[in-house]
């Protein structure tokens, strides 16, 4: 599979300047399929309209030969169901592809090196999910371009409709392997505090969104997530419009760097030294990223 096959899913709310960012990325790939899914506006801001519609309107932009499919919401679903369902809906029409916010600005390589990828592994049921960004901040382990790990981000990805079958969006069978699963995936203590305790408010429905039930399913179908050497997505949600902290810039601003000489790990096999240091540094308590992380997700105070 070569990038311009591959296909790509943007997902896009109320944010129209980011969304033709990340569009511009997309359209110097020209991908010969191209979904485009929007949700709708909430009903108690009216200016949310007009966003919503300036987002529908990027796909008039598509000016080279492509299959463009969209999914525009007439109601705000929220970022639970309408993320989710786009998702659903993409896989339910490829086999592979690569999954964009309108938030997460990629290199130009991180299609490449999707694409690359998911033709590797597209029968490895072993490996479920291919991480664009990295966030081990100059950390690496071996010489390699890429290593196995339990962590999963969701700045920009990629995957296969095999890998996505697995998805389980209420986390249905969580209160049965709540204590066996944490323990087997994750070793440091403080890290799996963190994890319980996310998990436990997700499947409460206390938390509005889906990707946390995205690594939950990964971990609990014995899954493995491809990590960048180097970081493939700048996250520009967080810009010169907000306030922000220092350790907000810290991870919504790490730059990209190109991936081009792909060198392949010799075998599908966890690198556990990088899923310890990242679960120790990165999703721990009172790790800077998980506290940024949980306040994003429940909209608190920055």
């Amino acid at each position: 599979m070569i990038a311009q096959h591959t296909p790509i899913l943007l997902i896009m709310f109320n944010r129209p300047d980011h969304a033709r960012r990340v569009f511009e990325r997309i359209r110097a790939v020209r991908p010969t399929a191209l979904f485009l899914a929007v949700d709708g506006p909430r009903a108690n801001k009216p200016a949310e309209a007009d966003l919503v519609w300036q987002c529908q309107s990027i796909a008039s932009s598509i000016d080279w030969p492509c299959q463009v499919h969209t999914l525009f919401r007439t109601e705000n679903r929220g970022c639970k169901q309408a993320v989710s369902e786009a998702i659903d809906w993409f896989f339910s029409e490829v086999e592979a592809g690569i999954v964009l916010e309108d938030d997460c600005l990629p290199d130009p390589t991180f299609f490449t090196f999707c694409a690359d990828l998911l033709s590797r592994y597209a029968n490895d049921n072993r490996v479920m999910h291919i991480n664009g960004a990295n966030l081990a901040t100059g950390h690496w382990w071996g010489n390699k371009s890429y290593l196995f790990t339990k962590v999963c981000h969701v700045w920009g990805w990629a995957s296969w409709r095999r890998a996505w079958q697995q998805y389980d969006l209420g986390m249905n069978t969580y209160p049965a392997r709540r204590d066996t699963l944490l323990a087997q995936q994750v070793t440091d203590k403080s890290s799996r505090v963190y994890w319980r305790q996310v998990f436990d408010k997700v499947y409460a429905n206390k938390i509005d969104t889906w990707d946390y039930q995205w690594v939950y399913s990964i971990w609990a179908a014995g899954g493995l997530c491809v990590l960048p050497a180097v970081n493939l997505i700048t996250n520009i949600g967080f810009d010169a419009e907000a306030t922000h902290t220092k350790f907000i810039t810290e991870f919504s601003a790490i730059p990209t760097t190109s991936l081009t000489d792909i060198r392949h790990p010799n075998s599908v096999c966890e690198q556990l030294e990088a899923t310890e240091w990242l679960f120790r540094t990165l999703y721990r308590r009172p790790s800077r990223l998980a506290i940024w992380v949980e306040k994003v997700k429940r909209r608190l105070p920055l």
